[in-house]
């Protein structure tokens, strides 16, 4: 096994930041595809593990994507700290810290914060996520009024 390379790297720091930009902008098709076909986006509450989601493969992921843009809102996503834990060129895993906002009328709220911990598969259209791990540190009431 060879470490992952500089190309590499970039192009999964750019995955990474296609996943919050087709989120915010509502494309669940360009979310579904930064994943995947048999992709798992899970979702942990850290303080309630019991508490946890799992989508897996395109359609439970898109379904997902459209449900949660159709009751969330215009959302931004803030990634940040990312990381290289494994650059197994093979098997990357990648952490970064999420801060997500929304716009109320009165300013921008927290809506989530968290970490993402991501496996990564190469695939014939590039790097995609093989499994995504959110530990939430909690959601705040995204119902609030805009």
């Amino acid at each position: 096994m060879t470490g992952l390379g500089l190309e590499d790297r970039c192009a999964i720091q750019e995955t990474i930041g296609r996943y919050a930009h087709t989120f915010d902008s509502g494309d669940a098709e360009g979310f579904v595809a930064v994943f995947t076909d048999d992709g798992i986006f899970e979702v942990v509450l850290v303080d309630q593990p019991d508490q946890r989601a799992v989508f897996q493969g395109s359609d439970e992921l898109r379904e997902f994507a459209q449900s949660r843009m159709a009751t969330v809102g215009h959302v931004l996503h803030h990634v940040s700290g990312i990381v290289f834990d494994d650059t197994t060129a093979d098997r990357p895993r990648t952490r970064a810290t999420l801060i997500a906002t929304r716009q109320h009328r009165d300013g921008p709220a927290l809506v989530t914060h968290g970490t993402y911990v991501d496996d990564w598969r190469r695939t014939d259209a590039g790097w995609r996520i093989g499994h995504r791990l959110y530990l939430a540190l909690g959601y705040a009431n995204t119902h609030q009024q805009t």
